[in-house]
């Protein structure tokens, strides 16, 4: 996909913004930015749109405006802003530039860019009804090869197809996980939200009294368990039913019988099976 570009300056208050543009700048990095291009100028300029109506859209840059406009207030030569004007760009390409200067002017995590490329590729079926060639061509190369030559940056297939599978795992681990969080313990949901922890064992936690709740947070972070060994914590831990104590039981019977047959063949009673016998024990 390429786009004719063209350079003017614009009123701060003539560009509306996008409304699918979904990030925000807490203030300290705002009055950061502000600083910046007060004293060094803006650097890249903005990409922006014009609607059918007349109006102009922004594309890319809403905090470069932003600064802009707060500037402005204090120094007329901020009342216009140098922009980019991308010529004749519909609704869906639109998108797609919003979706990819994101990926590269913007610090993002590895679910914020998978979920970059998936916006993408949900733009593909109107890009491929206005240009015939794209048709038979896969989804992630068309994502690819649209990030590659919007962006100077080499991406292929595989990179696209990993990053929106991982946000994909992480987005649906989060959301079954927020089913939970009304059970789970502060610091568990914290877990929760990060995708760290499976749903399935997030649920077995939620079961738990709050406070073995924190003290089970507690030996998790005391040891560094893994995913793996925090699950066998939770089943070692988990209140026994009458099947398990009947397991238990018939081995404990199983290791008493050898033990006796050892004791009257005079064989000295191993530390393992000592062990055996303490752990089953234990479980009844």
């Amino acid at each position: 996909m390429t786009t004719p570009y063209q350079t003017l300056a614009l009123p701060v208050d003539s560009i509306q913004s996008h409304p699918e543009n979904d990030f925000t700048m807490d203030e300290s990095e705002m009055q950061e930015l502000v600083a910046s291009i007060r004293s060094e100028g803006l650097g890249q300029l903005p990409l922006v749109r014009k609607l059918p109506d007349g109006a102009y859209q922004m594309i890319a840059g809403h905090r470069r405006l932003e600064a802009y406009r707060r500037l402005a207030r204090e120094d007329a030569a901020f009342r216009t802003i140098p922009v980019t004007l991308v010529d004749d760009l519909d609704d869906a390409r639109a998108r797609v530039l919003l979706n990819v200067t994101n990926l590269v002017t913007r610090r993002l995590s590895q679910e914020e860019r998978g979920a970059r490329y998936a916006a993408i590729g949900r733009e593909v079926p109107a890009l491929r009804e206005a240009d015939p060639s794209l048709k038979g061509v896969r989804t992630n190369d068309i994502i690819a090869r649209i990030v590659t030559e919007e962006t100077g940056q080499s991406v292929s297939p595989a990179t696209v197809k990993r990053a929106i599978a991982a946000e994909k795992r992480l987005r649906e681990t989060r959301e079954q996980a927020e089913l939970l969080t009304g059970d789970l313990n502060e610091n568990w949901q914290v877990e929760a939200q990060a995708g760290v922890v499976d749903p399935l064992t997030l649920r077995a936690i939620s079961q738990l009294p709050n406070q073995k709740q924190l003290d089970l947070f507690v030996e998790y972070q005391r040891q560094e368990m893994t995913l793996g060994q925090l699950k066998a914590h939770l089943k070692a831990s988990r209140p026994k039913t009458t099947a398990d104590a009947s397991r238990a039981l018939q081995a404990a019977i199983r290791s008493v019988e050898e033990a006796r047959r050892m004791d009257c063949e005079g064989v000295p009673l191993s530390q393992g099976l000592i062990r055996k016998l303490k752990s089953l024990v234990d479980q009844l």
